[in-house]
């Protein structure tokens, strides 16, 4: 807490309980913007019970995505850092994840199209076709 209070967050995600979150209140402003605050919703905030599966899974990469209302999936798949080989791996991994939950209702096409940005470049245009036939 220490350094979060310096203004330096050295991590890429807070998961605590309930019991601490009044003490993260205080650096709301920080982790806020960066969507590193605990939440229910994203799965950071959980029971005493839960945290030691859900760092677990955290530190197995588990793939999160959220789906806006006009249906966008939207998922983080690397850092600066990562070369191609892990960025590839990381897309990979989401839509294998993607397509094993494909619900049985849905029939016909499943991804119509798909584009990879970087969080201030432009847009680039991916290719599905390997994973539509996965998927049908």
């Amino acid at each position: 807490m220490a350094d979060i209070a310096k203004g330096e967050v050295p991590f890429d995600k807070i998961i605590c309980t309930p019991e601490f979150i009044g003490q993260l209140k205080k650096f709301a402003r920080i982790l806020g913007p960066k969507g590193l605050m605990p939440n229910a919703k994203s799965g950071t905030l959980v029971g005493p019970d839960q945290i030691v599966e859900t760092v677990k899974q955290s530190k197995q990469g588990l793939i999160e995505y959220r789906i806006s209302p006009e249906a966008f999936i939207m998922s983080k798949i690397g850092l600066r850092n990562f070369g191609p080989e892990e960025l590839y791996e990381n897309f990979n991994s989401l839509l294998m994840s993607l397509v094993h939950k494909k619900p049985e209702s849905i029939k016909g096409r499943y991804f119509l199209k798909a584009f990879v940005k970087t969080s201030m470049g432009s847009p680039v245009k991916v290719d599905l076709h390997k994973y539509s036939q996965i998927a049908s």
